[in-house]
């Protein structure tokens, strides 16, 4: 039994029933089809398994209440889904009763079932409002933080999560958690040592809304124990894709983002070196890399591996040593680059197609597909799907444009840490740095851009390096590499794709127009 934050009683029955005991023969709530009696007659169950468990001499042994009442509740906390079976519990003083079971209940069942009713009740924006008005309720469940109890764990931060979330009532669940004492030494243990999946993802949920919510605590909780409490919680669920990792990935990319971040992340440099390269080389462990939904989670860890490239010389010698992070570049970038300059790419296949198409009036499927036919109805028709402005259109074009916004992030950290890298060889050399020789050429990514890499993965590649902005031209650098150690094949992509980019290189408008949308 956990610890209650005020004087406990035992819970009673509504008194809405025992003064009107009609209400047991009641109809269904609302316009469902769910019974009052039902509800009411399961609600007394509980309140008299509750009575009995108090009653007991027994010692605190963990006990659970029989199969069929689990049953019913687990019924019951399904019908809390419904936003009128919701509204109908908060009318008859669901909430209290299920506030004085959690606090006495030495069922584990029992409070985790509690908890997730009350969790769905809060998944009702007005419903979470009056919970942040009740002190004790919010109480209540910070405390249960420290239960033992999986399960109740699972809930307990799938409520603190939905509270927080809501930004009509995170202020009172907000100031409450920053005030608690243990609140991150909970967070820290159940990345540390839990086993559950589930479990792990919510509290990640939680935190990573926490942290976005209040910028304080991305420098407050950043240190070196919070950060390998994450590496614990990402080494439990794998590195294989997955929401939970994305999650994990933008706690750690919030954290760099202060100063006392980036000293944790810098003092955990060589554990989380490894668990971003595991990442890195399983999205990209086949040829054709997908990234779609993966936009978030790659500029991430691209980000946060960025960081620990550039502050720790260890590690920046070390990805640089094989062509390993190269490779993983390229294999992004070949995806990513048409995405985010699509015309550059469309102009290119359509340059291709001119010289191929006859002046017979003939017309290829590009040009049937956009409506460029001669066809009198077919325009008509293209001029009607133009003018149609549909709700489902604003929303379709929302989501492209963050999808869009997406994949121009992902774009930008991709450069500037390719720009990183490529200056790891040009930069001036260090006096005390014994291979300086190794530093100034880099052999392994000029052989493999010459003997194995895909001509349009070399292609994108210079494309990328035209749009940079600085000190040292990158294309320059290539052409001079690849003429000293005559790496042929390189010098003829590199010339084919200039001669492509004249325009670009020479009317800097076009360019920064497209490298800055």
């Amino acid at each position: 039994m956990m610890d209650s934050p005020s004087q406990v009683r035992n819970p009673s029955p509504p008194p809405e029933l025992t003064d009107n005991p009609e209400l047991l023969i009641a109809e269904s709530i609302g316009n469902t089809a769910f019974s009052k009696h039902w509800f009411f007659t399961t609600l007394l169950k509980l309140i008299k398994e509750v009575d009995r468990e108090n009653e007991e001499t027994a010692s605190e042994l963990v006990v659970d209440v029989d199969e069929d009442l689990q049953n019913e509740l687990c019924k019951l906390w399904d019908m809390s889904m419904n936003s009128e079976v919701t509204q109908f519990l908060l009318e008859f003083n669901a909430v209290e009763i299920l506030i004085a079971v959690i606090e006495k209940s030495k069922a584990p069942r029992v409070t985790e079932i509690s908890v997730g009713i009350l969790c769905n009740m809060a998944c009702d924006s007005s419903v979470c409002q009056v919970f942040a008005n009740q002190p004790k309720l919010i109480e209540l469940i910070l405390l249960l933080l420290d239960s033992s109890d999986a399960p109740t764990l699972v809930e307990t931060t799938r409520f603190l999560f939905t509270c927080v979330s809501n930004p009509s009532a995170q202020e009172n669940w907000i100031k409450a958690i920053t005030a608690a004492e243990n609140f991150q030494e909970h967070i820290q243990f159940i990345f540390q040592s839990s086993t559950n999946c589930d479990l792990l993802k919510n509290t990640a949920e939680l935190v990573h809304s926490l942290l976005d919510i209040e910028e304080n605590l991305c420098g407050a909780w950043a240190t070196q124990e919070f950060v390998q409490a994450l590496l614990e919680a990402v080494h439990q669920i794998g590195y294989g894709h997955s929401e939970a990792l994305e999650i994990f990935l933008h706690i750690f990319q919030l954290i760099s983002t202060t100063e006392a971040g980036v000293e944790a992340i810098v003092s955990c440099a060589v554990t989380l070196q490894k668990a971003l390269m595991k990442y890195l080389n399983l999205v990209c462990e086949y040829e054709i890399v997908r990234l779609k939904d993966r936009q978030t989670s790659l500029a991430s860890a691209l980000s946060v591996l960025n960081l620990i490239f550039t502050s720790v010389p260890q590690s920046a010698k070390q990805l640089t040593k094989d062509e390993g992070l190269f490779r993983v570049f390229l294999k992004i970038l070949e995806p990513l680059y048409p995405k985010v300059f699509p015309s550059k790419i469309s102009q290119c296949k359509k340059t291709d197609k001119s010289n191929n198409a006859s002046d017979s009036g003939t017309h290829t499927r590009s040009d049937v597909s956009n409506g460029n036919t001669s066809n009198e109805s077919d325009i008509g028709q293209a001029n009607k799907e133009a003018v149609k402005t549909t709700d489902e259109d604003h929303v379709t074009s929302e989501a492209n444009d963050k999808e869009a916004e997406k994949w121009m992030v992902l774009f930008n950290i991709l450069k500037g840490f390719i720009g990183d890298y490529l200056m790891y060889f040009v930069q001036p050399k260090d006096s005390t740095d014994t291979d300086e020789e190794e530093k100034a050429v880099p052999d392994h990514m000029l052989t493999y851009l010459d003997e194995s890499c895909s001509r349009c993965r070399t292609n994108f590649l210079i494309l990328t390096l035209c749009g940079m902005k600085g000190e040292v031209d990158f294309v320059d650098k290539f052409k001079s590499w690849s003429e000293e150690f005559k790496k042929k094949r390189l010098m003829r992509i590199i010339k084919d794709v200039m001669a492509g980019k004249v325009i670009d290189r020479e009317s800097k408008s076009s360019s920064t127009v497209n490298d800055r949308r």
